[in-house]
């Protein structure tokens, strides 16, 4: 019974995104062949061939797709995967799938398959697998609260690693988190032994050198409940870990910095292409953003400051001003309270902040000065934020690593909360990003930087 409850919900979007794939290409070809504005610049100088043909074709097309997205795309594995990330990984399996089907059309001479009708549906595709997969996500999370049983998931034992994956674990509403710490092993084995609906078990802190525990974890499996050990390290929090099997036994391997030689040439390049494109579009409106500000209040157009840099050099990091020209002044004057633990100062309702600085914070306007720095080499569009000294100066000795890499614009804490983190969690993340870097995440945290940036929440 809880083998076949797990298989509904992959079952349901196979079928759904047979649908979406074969509606796609039914779009692309009427596009093609049919759509006016379409057929001025590419005309149909061969004719238009008979819908049947291609319907021909989908019969083996379809299922090619779905099994790419089965086996590369993992699309099918997690129920409440981020909107960026379903994105990404639909545009993945999707271009994999259209490079499947132009070389099979290649190959196949029988008929020739237009090509534009290919990529055509390969963008129709994405848009609407996209949306229909959000569709479900709605409607799934609406029946699991309202309706279904959830999954119960159980976590036991201490430590930050365990509430990071509890904070986690929240955002699967098909999932219900019961959490048990290490003296409350006897309820937590009650628990087990109760359970009908439990998928998971995560495992963490002193709780692991309970002699007892291995044969409840035996007993877990043995009814298909799946066991996690989180290791409670430091180091493993904030790095990359991958197995290791050098010696013939498994070790745990801290791997280096990922954002280093050509993949640090490829991420400079992409940031100098980004800026080109974005002066070029939003000149004027930049332009007028400068006589709004000069308008609004007296100082100059940018605001300075000093902030750390790369290797932890002191560099200018320049903003369009939002603030008062003696906004420091005002600081130290009025002692004004920072709402949000460590060094770094924030405060809502900020006196300090003109009326046109307000709305440029909301949407954080102020940070796209901060192109000159990206122009200068000083900045990248993402990474870890360039802390003002103070900030810098009480920084722990572990997040100081943050500064092996050219500060951003955005980055993963940005689109994580914004200033409603706290302040060792944006320094976690910030960690986690360096050693974890690749252009596939870099994408995501600009995919998710628009909407977090509109909803104007955690901007001050």
């Amino acid at each position: 019974m809880k083998f076949s409850k797990r298989l509904i919900y992959p079952v349901v979007l196979i079928i759904s995104d047979m649908l979406v794939v074969y509606l796609s290409f039914w779009i692309a070809y009427h596009i093609r062949f049919n759509f006016q504005p379409f057929l001025h610049f590419f005309p149909a100088n061969k004719g238009v061939p008979f819908w049947s043909l291609y319907k021909e074709g989908l019969r083996a097309v379809v299922p090619l797709w779905i099994l790419v997205f089965i086996l590369w795309g993992r699309l099918y594995h997690t129920r409440f995967m981020e909107a960026a990330d379903e994105f990404l990984s639909i545009g993945k399996a999707t271009l994999l799938s259209s490079l499947l089907i132009l070389a099979v059309t290649f190959l196949y001479r029988q008929y020739d398959y237009s090509r534009l009708v290919m990529i055509l549906g390969f963008f129709v595709s994405n848009a609407l697998l996209f949306l229909s997969r959000e569709f479900w996500k709605k409607g799934l999370g609406h029946l699991y609260e309202n309706i279904l049983n959830q999954e119960t998931v159980i976590l036991i034992g201490s430590g930050k690693t365990l509430q990071t994956i509890q904070n986690l674990l929240k955002r699967d509403r098909h999932k219900e988190l019961k959490v048990f710490a290490p003296e409350e092993f006897d309820a937590f084995k009650n628990a087990v032994s109760a359970g009908s609906d439990i998928r998971e078990v995560y495992v963490a802190g002193e709780i692991l050198k309970n002699e007892l525990l291995q044969d409840l974890l035996d007993e877990c499996e043995s009814q298909g409940i799946e066991v996690k050990i989180v290791p409670e390290l430091l180091e493993m929090r904030m790095g990359e870990v991958v197995v290791d099997y050098s010696l013939r036994i498994p070790i745990l391997h801290l791997k280096p910095l990922s954002l280093h030689g050509f993949r640090f040439f490829v991420k400079r390049a992409f940031d100098l292409t980004l800026c080109l494109i974005i002066i070029a579009i939003l000149f004027v409106p930049f332009m007028a953003l400068a006589l709004c500000i000069k308008l609004d209040s007296k100082g100059g157009i940018f605001f300075l400051q000093d902030r750390v840099g790369f290797k932890g050099k002191i560099f200018k990091c320049y903003k369009f001003r939002t603030m008062h020209i003696n906004a420091e002044k005002i600081l130290d004057e009025m002692n004004l309270p920072s709402f949000r633990g460590g060094p770094a100062f924030k405060m809502k309702g900020d006196p300090r902040i003109t009326r046109v600085g307000r709305t440029m914070r909301k949407f954080s306007i102020d940070e796209m000065a901060q192109i000159l720095n990206i122009l200068k080499g000083e900045m990248s569009f993402i990474g870890p934020r360039p802390q003002v000294l103070k900030e810098a100066n009480g920084n722990p000795e572990w997040a100081k690593k943050r500064y092996r890499v050219l500060p951003g614009i955005t980055g993963l804490w940005q689109v994580s909360g914004r200033a409603d983190l706290p302040y060792e969690e944006m320094m976690r993340l910030d960690i986690y990003y360096l050693e974890n870097w690749s252009p596939g995440l870099d994408l995501k945290i600009l995919l998710k930087t628009l909407p977090v940036v509109l909803s104007s929440k955690g901007a001050y």
